[in-house]
């Protein structure tokens, strides 16, 4: 994911949100298998807070985006 897409979800998502969560509490939620879990830790940033829904966009954007 580029820069650039960051950057976009970052403003849509904005700062603060009561139900957001950081990618540590995310990984370890029981809502995720191993396999997702493996996934999120690529397209989460460490510093970055997502809601579930943001998380679960991530991860499918990944899993289906176009192999070069």
């Amino acid at each position: 994911m580029s820069s650039k897409e960051m950057k976009a979800i970052e403003q849509e998502r904005g700062s603060g949100k009561p139900d957001a969560f950081g990618k540590k509490q995310i990984r370890n939620s029981a809502l995720f298998g191993p396999k997702e879990k493996d996934v999120l830790e690529v397209v989460l940033q460490e510093d970055g807070s997502y809601t579930l829904e943001e998380a679960k966009h991530l991860m499918e954007r990944y899993l289906n985006k176009e192999v070069i």
